[in-house]
């Protein structure tokens, strides 16, 4: 694990992906026929053909350096945050994994099917090992919804959003990145966002990994391989 992550929760680096790169993977999505969405669900498994263009050289490097033996994305999202349809986030954690049934194992909790998914609490082992890159179609600053997160809060595990919000007192970071950067993230770090200010698109496939494998009976519904 990379030590700024597995400490802070967080890390931003810039200038993974160029101008071009970029260019082409708004292209793909526009070809598609891809309009604003809140958030497109099963983005890379609906869509598999974009996934060359997702996972450059320089990507998959940065996925072995923080996970040496992980060849596979469980779990991606396309966001668009345009002026049209702006929203804010409240403080939470990202605690659910999509399965493709249901089987009970301990520690797997609260589950429900939705939208042709099974949607269910993971144990802490798991969320703990898993990582999100969020990548950046667009310039994401303060005023157009850049994530904030409480840095650190990763390593309390499951918390209770409500009674942390009494006592909040550790300051927020706003994550800022440029377009053609990501954010690399732990699905257990406190984190929200705010409406959009600028009139600007806020545009990021957000894409999870791990190395794990799940309990027997259970399977992963947005499994892809990359390697």
């Amino acid at each position: 694990m990379n030590p700024e992550l597995d400490q802070a929760g967080v890390k931003i680096i810039e200038d993974v992906y160029s101008s071009p790169e970029i260019n082409e993977i708004l292209e793909f999505i526009k070809s598609k026929g891809i309009k604003q969405q809140y958030g497109l669900r099963a983005f890379l498994f609906n869509h598999p053909d974009v996934a060359q263009k997702l996972f450059t050289d320089k990507l998959i490097a940065i996925i072995q350096q923080i996970s040496p033996n992980c060849n596979k994305s469980i779990k991606s999202i396309y966001f668009d945050k345009p002026p049209s349809s702006n929203w804010m986030v409240n403080w939470h954690q990202d605690l659910t994994i999509n399965l493709i049934n249901k089987k009970e194992h301990e520690g797997f909790k609260n589950w429900r099917v939705q939208d042709q998914r099974t949607i269910v609490q993971a144990p802490r082992k798991i969320l703990e090992n898993i990582f999100t890159i969020r990548i950046h179609l667009d310039d994401c600053t303060s005023e157009n919804g850049a994530l904030r997160v409480i840095q650190g809060s990763h390593k309390n595990g499951v918390v209770n959003i409500k009674e942390w919000a009494k006592n909040k007192r550790k300051p927020e970071r706003i994550c800022e990145v440029k377009r053609g950067g990501i954010l690399i993230m732990k699905p257990l770090i406190l984190h929200a966002s705010r409406r959009t200010e600028n009139q600007k698109n806020r545009r990021v496939i957000h894409i999870e990994f791990t190395d794990m494998e799940l309990p027997e009976g259970l399977n992963w519904k947005e499994k892809i391989q990359f390697l």
